[in-house]
């Protein structure tokens, strides 16, 4: 995985979070543990802390939040996922982002859109978003 595959990765991740429009501790929780259960597959010897990945959050959270609103969602989303479609096995990423999305006791139709629309991109069972 190159630099720009993790960033977009970290990027999904952090816009599962923002897609519904709220911010719950657990979900930031779910993005910090999920970043660091992908860094151990990806390449465990890779500089990131669950600080760091709560740090690269926050600094982007305004930005991204902005980037899944209604005018750019669509565009955003495909932009993403599309550059993350060379990722070999996103069964990681897929259940990182299924973590994420239910780790704040619910999951949103807004979520839901994303996980499936991930699915669809890559070519994966969309019922694997259930």
């Amino acid at each position: 995985m190159n630099e720009q595959n993790w960033n977009d990765t970290l990027r999904v991740l952090c816009m599962m979070i923002l897609v519904d429009e709220k911010v719950y501790d657990e979900e930031v929780e779910a993005f910090k543990s999920a970043a660091m259960a992908l860094r151990d597959i990806v390449n465990p010897k890779l500089m990131l802390t669950p600080h760091m990945a709560q740090d690269w959050f926050h600094q982007h959270e305004e930005d991204i939040s902005i980037s899944v609103s209604a005018p750019y969602y669509e565009s955003t989303v495909s932009q993403v996922l599309y550059r993350l479609k060379e990722v070999p096995d996103k069964t990681g990423l897929i259940s990182a982002l299924q973590e994420v999305a239910i780790s704040d006791g619910q999951k949103h139709s807004s979520e839901d859109k994303l996980l499936k629309t991930a699915c669809e991109t890559w070519g994966l069972d969309t019922q694997l978003n259930t």
